[in-house]
Order: C-alpha cells, then structure tokens, then sequence
C-alpha cells in the first residue's frame, strides 16, 4: 500500500504572523488546528436568511473576490449591487449592517465562499 502524502502548505504572510507568534512549545500544527476549531465555532453560529436573500448574497460573492475587506463592508457591496430591487437591496444590507464579523464570516462560508 502506498504512503499518503503529507500535506504541503504555503505559508502566506497571515500565517507567517501566525509562525512569528507561537508560544514557546506550541508547534505550527498545534496553533492552526486551535485556529480552525474556533473558527469552526464561529461558523456554526449562521444567522437565518430567506431563500431569496441567499441568492441574493450568492449572486453578489460570486461576482467579487471574497476577502476581509469585502466582508467587512458586505452592506455597502449589498446597496451598490444590481441584483434585486433597490427596497429590497437596502433592507438586506441594513440587516447585514447590524451584524458583527463573525455573523458575516457564517453567512460567506455558508453560503460556500
């Protein structure tokens, strides 16, 4: 039977500062594997959306390159979009408004993006 592959990964400068700031004794794969269990908590966390309101927010991150900036002001991409009507546009993002990051973070990676 063949050995499987270890993975390789890139270290991208998020995980470089990631590198740069392990406690003495905790190893890459420790401190990665905390980071993807929290991470994990927080995604569990989706605020309800309608179905349309999915496909809305579907259609607008499919279009767009999906980093922290962009979640960090999805209200603003939510008006600026041609995707629904405009009432309905400006209510979705005021709702998105009033959510923190994490809540938004749960929304793109439930939505698969």
């Amino acid at each position: 039977m063949a050995k499987e592959k270890r993975p390789s990964i890139y270290l991208n400068p998020p995980l470089e500062a990631v590198k740069a700031s392990l406690p003495e004794g905790v190893s890459l794969s420790m401190r990665l594997g905390q980071i993807a269990e929290r991470y994990a908590l927080v995604c569990r966390k989706v605020p309800e959306l309608s179905d349309a309101e999915k496909t809305i927010l579907g259609n607008i991150l499919s279009s767009s390159l999906v980093e922290p900036l962009l979640i960090r002001h999805l209200d603003a991409e939510i008006e600026d979009s041609d995707v629904a009507d405009e009432s309905v546009l400006r209510d979705l993002a005021e709702r998105v408004r009033g959510m923190s990051i994490a809540e938004r973070v749960a929304i793109v990676e439930s939505l698969g993006f």
